[in-house]
Parts: structure tokens; sequence; C-alpha cells
């Protein structure tokens, strides 16, 4: 089975029309033409998991992040992307992202983030237009889609969480369904939460479009000290962190790979943030 004949298939199931103008989804290097022998799924692209690919016998390895995001002018192993590059072309391997096209599709990584606190009544944040929805070639996802009733893509997710709960109560919860031990938050401890809106990653640009969906709280990452104010007190602001709030993508990359491709499909575990705490 050849590289290009499972990206045919992702890419049906998330086209990368949906991916955000600023990103770059999709091949970031390597030969789409080869035989696939084996994938490996990861959250960020590094040398450790290019080295386990090599080790594994596989030769394509998605990730959800874009290993490259803006220009680059050279390309040297002097910084860890160039060695990645490096290390790909020389053992054949076809480096593949899907990132926003994931998080704005339907059963994507912002559904997956709502199904996780058990919302209900889902409904997408910002959604995009002029898009067209991939092809339902299983009764599975027809069954989904009457389930939550989505008949759109994009940014973010707002729904309803199964009962009302109080900050303390949503906090506990969050810590559980999303493994997280830390909470960052502004806004009123007394308030109660009932609808929740989420964006996983970055989520400072959809903020006001948060408030305007009468969500009690909102969940996301990457929140600067400004934008934890830019609510007015109007709705809890809740800070998981970038990596906290999209990890569990993994399980979609990895579950689509599967389907997509007749190989040997591995999850590279155990990655972590990066970011520690003294």
């Amino acid at each position: 089975m050849r590289i290009n004949d499972i990206i045919r298939k992702i890419e049906t199931r998330f086209p990368l029309e949906w991916q955000e103008d600023f990103d770059n989804c999709g091949v970031q290097c390597g030969d789409v033409s080869q035989e696939c022998s084996g994938a490996m799924v990861c959250f960020n692209f590094s040398e450790q998991v290019v080295d386990e690919a090599v080790a594994a016998g596989a030769n394509l390895v998605v990730a959800h992040h874009p290993l490259i995001f803006r220009g680059l002018k050279k390309i040297e192993p002097k910084d860890e992307t160039g060695r990645i590059i490096f290390k790909a072309i020389k053992n054949n391997l076809l480096l593949y992202s899907m990132h926003t096209n994931m998080d704005s599709g339907t059963f994507g990584g912002n559904w997956l983030f709502a199904k996780k606190l058990e919302l209900s009544d889902i409904e997408v944040l910002e959604p995009k237009t002029d898009v067209s929805e991939p092809d339902r070639d299983s009764a599975g996802m027809k069954i989904y889609k009457d389930e939550i009733g989505l008949s759109s893509v994009g940014l973010g997710r707002v729904g309803n969480l199964p009962h009302a709960m109080s900050a303390q109560q949503f906090f506990d919860f969050l810590k559980v369904r999303l493994n997280v031990s830390r909470v960052r938050y502004s806004g009123d401890m007394d308030r109660e939460i009932r609808r929740v809106a989420v964006c996983g990653g970055a989520g400072n640009s959809l903020i006001d479009t948060a408030l305007h969906s009468h969500a009690d709280a909102y969940v996301t990452g990457d929140l600067k000290y400004h934008d934890f104010f830019r609510a007015d007190n109007r709705m809890l602001m809740v800070d998981l962190g970038h990596f906290e709030t999209e990890c569990f993508i993994k399980d979609i990359l990895f579950s689509e790979l599967q389907r997509c491709a007749d190989v040997p499909v591995r999850l590279f575990e155990n990655e972590k943030s990066g970011i520690e705490y003294y």
C-alpha cells in the first residue's frame, strides 16, 4: 500500500481545506509515492519519534503539530527541526501533520475534547463557511453524526454538562476527565457551571465567541495574562495548558491510521508537554 493512498483516505475524513490560513498541515517532507512499511503516530515530531520509527521499520510518521510552521531559510542539522529533516530524508521517512484540519473537523480534536467533558447538545463554536464535509464511509460515522447533530466544521465546541456544578466541582471534574493536576483560572468561584465552551491548544482568539455562546466557563490553553480578564467576569476563564487540552488527539490519529493503512501502526508512548514546574 502506497503512502499517498493512505493520505488520500485520511484527507477524505479531514480535508486540508479545513485548516486555518496560518497553518501548514499535510506533508512536511518525504516521498508519498513509496510503499508504506509501517506508521508511527505522535503529538509532536521529535528526534526520538524518528529514531523509534526507523527502529520499528516504519516509514510514515503522522503528528498533530506541523514540523515546518514558519518559512525555513536553510536546513542544517544544527537545530532539532534540521536534524529531524535530515534523519527523515536519510531514512526515506514521510512526515505528515494533521493539525487545525483535525481540530476543526467533525469528530476531530475539539469534538473529542467536548466528549471527554461529557457535554451534550454540542455545537461548533466558530463554524467555518464554504467548506464541504467529508464522505461518510461507514455506518459508525453516521451514528455519531445522528447522536451529536453536527453538520458543520470549525474551531472550538460548546455544549452542556451532564448537570450543573459549582466552580470547585467543575475544577475537580476537569482534573479527573483530563488527567491534570493544576487549573489556572479567573472569574467568580460562586458561579454555577452548566454550559461550557472548549478549544484545544491556544484558544485566546475564541474568547469573545465563547462569551457570545453564553458559556459559563471557557476551557482552553496558552492564555496570556490579560486574556484572563477579557471576559470581564462574565464566565470562568480556565487554562489547562496547550498540551493538556490536545494530547488526547493522538487517539484519533491512531484510529485514523488503523482505519486507512493496511500496515502495522504504532503509537509513540510517554509523550509529555516538555514544560515542567519546580
